[in-house]
């Protein structure tokens, strides 16, 4: 994992995280001292997420505004490292980025945050959600992870070509919309949401140290170096601390959810983090690792997707396609069991993303195309991909519920 130049393990790690560590200790207690007073905020003013028989299964209205502890403590954490940092005498040289960064982040917050206030239009949720991944790309925070092989049609080029420029484009929007709007969806059971989002989180710090390491110590091939590994170990530490801070209070039984402006807000930033592992040209592999470290929300959506596909369901139709739901629906699994399961899960797609660390990327490629068809095929045989005529009824009155009574002539 780490080069022997480095020394022993935890050198490397001390010599790596000593300065960054106290941003996870300042987001954790943040965000543990700054939930109740949210929680507080929301039953004042009546900010509460009420249950339904169809989708949202919980027995009694749970406040919301979690999120809002959740971006206050990664933004100050961050922020304070920045300045600290700075003050010290060891200027950032990503200034713009870390700028870039937390302000598409509080664009992603308050999107969400509007949208637990107001309920909003989906596409003007992904109005705000593009808008974030905008000011990520004015920041210099790009996805630029265009594999090139030479004699190979179409992947033969290089970076200033208009193709290439017009496929990093679309892939950095992609990443962006697809993993706000995966953490989105996954965020449907008592603490599913924060923990999973720790654990991926520990998982972007494990690989962008490993790459740092590579970059302070390595020598010759193994020897690499990318732009934003050690603001991605700040980052990585700010948002393990933020989740792990909400968690108690989030874990079944929940006292307070994050909303939409927590799950959008952690999808942005997972999504900057792995743009980061994109930002060299050529260089796929470390995207491809740290898009399956982020698995268990793509595998989760995924699912949902194909679900809603096979039984002629509209696809932005909420009902209980997610694994989560399955596993309780089916397997009759509780809502811990089931958390926990889900967490065990997540850490699994850790530890193949990090596989990228020891194989080349076409033999990484084609292990994680093999987990992911077991994946659906183990799914297929739960009957996961089945819906029963109670769900599409359950399904119905939710959307019946969303549209309002019908009007009179």
């Amino acid at each position: 994992m780490f080069p022997k130049e480095g020394g022993p393990w935890l050198e490397v790690f001390k010599s790596l995280w000593s300065p960054a560590i106290w941003v996870f200790l300042a987001a954790l207690m943040l965000s543990l001292l700054g939930t109740p007073l949210f929680r507080w905020l929301a039953m004042r003013r009546g900010v509460w997420d009420q249950p339904d028989s169809a989708v949202k299964i919980h027995k009694e209205p749970i406040p919301y505004l979690g999120g809002c502890a959740i971006w206050l403590a990664w933004t100050v954490s961050v922020l304070a490292y920045y300045l600290l940092t700075q003050s010290a005498g060891k200027p950032w040289p990503q200034a713009g980025a870390v700028a870039a960064l937390v302000c598409g982040g509080a664009v992603a917050f308050v999107t969400g945050l509007v949208d637990d206030l107001k309920d909003i239009r989906p596409r003007t949720k992904l109005i705000g959600q593009a808008l974030a991944g905008a000011i990520l790309l004015v920041g210099g925070i790009r996805w630029q992870a265009y594999a090139a092989y030479r004699g190979t049609p179409l992947l033969d080029v290089g970076p200033d070509s208009w193709f290439v420029l017009a496929v990093c484009l679309a892939m950095h929007f992609l990443v962006v919309l697809g993993a706000t709007n995966a953490t989105n969806l996954l965020d449907g059971l008592d603490g599913l949401c924060s923990g999973v989002t720790a654990i991926i989180s520990v998982g972007f710090l494990l690989l962008a140290t490993a790459l740092e390491a590579w970059a302070t110590y390595g020598r010759g091939e193994g020897a690499i170096e990318y732009e934003y590994t050690g603001l991605a170990i700040v980052v990585a530490f700010a948002l393990a601390g933020a989740a792990i801070g909400f968690l108690p209070y989030n874990f079944n039984p929940a006292r307070i959810f994050m909303g939409d402006a927590g799950s959008v807000f952690i999808g942005y930033v997972l999504a900057a983090m792995m743009i980061m592992f994109a930002s060299k040209f050529g260089m796929v592999k470390w995207f491809v690792g740290a898009l399956f470290i982020f698995g268990l929300p793509i595998f989760d959506t995924g699912l949902a997707v194909i679900r809603r596909v096979l039984n002629r369901r509209p696809i932005m139709m909420p009902d209980r396609s997610h694994l989560y739901n399955q596993l309780v629906d089916r397997l009759g699994l509780s809502v811990r069991m089931t958390v926990v399961v889900l967490y065990v899960l997540s850490a699994l797609f850790v530890v193949a993303g990090l596989l990228v660390l020891y194989l080349k990327g076409r033999y990484a490629a084609i292990l994680y195309g093999v987990i992911g068809a077991v994946f659906v095929g183990v799914a297929w045989r739960l009957g996961f991909l089945r819906m029963t005529s109670e769900e599409k009824a359950a399904a119905d009155r939710y959307l019946a519920r969303k549209r309002g009574p019908p009007a009179r002539g």
